[in-house]
């Protein structure tokens, strides 16, 4: 819900589905994480992922909403740490991505206006080296990645400690997800500005609802 559009400053995107849009790369930390899963209990990577889409099923049916795969491992005893550690060395989205010039012109029109940030369930060196395969990495003021506080998204407690590093009061932020339950729910509880995109294309509709483009 987008309440108000004058007092925004800064701007906070989602990456994954937010900023691009390749399941391959999703389906590299699903594997990643059913090697983790299957190494801890001692069972085979295909029973690992059955036990991981089990899990994702009865957090559903439990929180009423779809967890992140984050939640799913640490509900199966993975420590987040260890999760992300074994995501560098499985995970290749070089493999899918490249530099998006189009992309970069959207953002970097938003940047002449607004301060741009990150806020990702994904670590620092993921996000890195996929905003820089996108070509947009100079493009933000700050990344806000598993590492701030690990917890992931959603979590009202980081996302005050997301607010008070930036500064300002709700109403001069803008955040950006293509998971509502993740990426903006929290959010919107505290008064702030958000806009759903289901894809990358939609980033254009951040522009037309600022009065930027006709």
């Amino acid at each position: 819900m987008l309440n108000s559009l004058h007092d925004i400053r800064s701007i906070v995107f989602d990456l994954d589905g937010t900023l691009y849009l390749r399941p391959e790369v999703g389906e590299e930390i699903f594997t990643a994480a059913a090697g983790l899963v299957a190494a801890s209990r001692g069972i085979s990577k295909a029973e690992a992922k059955q036990m991981l889409n089990r899990a994702r099923q009865r957090l559903t049916e439990t929180l009423e909403e779809t967890p992140t795969l984050t939640h799913i491992c640490q509900e199966l005893g993975i420590d987040i740490r260890e999760f992300h550690r074994a995501l560098l060395g499985k995970v290749h989205p070089e493999r899918y991505l490249e530099s998006d010039p189009i992309l970069y012109a959207l953002l970097d029109s938003l940047r002449a206006r607004y301060d741009l940030y990150l806020y990702t369930n994904n670590s620092l060196p993921l996000s890195q080296k996929i905003l820089a395969l996108l070509g947009i990495e100079e493009l933000f003021n700050r990344l806000y990645t598993i590492e701030f506080t690990w917890s992931p998204k959603p979590d009202m407690d980081s996302l005050h400690q997301v607010l008070e590093d930036i500064g300002g009061p709700p109403e001069s932020f803008l955040f950006v997800g293509d998971r509502p339950q993740v990426d903006l729910r929290v959010a919107e509880s505290l008064g702030i500005p958000t806009i759903y995109v289901s894809d990358p294309e939609d980033l254009l509709q951040i522009h037309k609802l600022l009065g930027l483009i006709p």
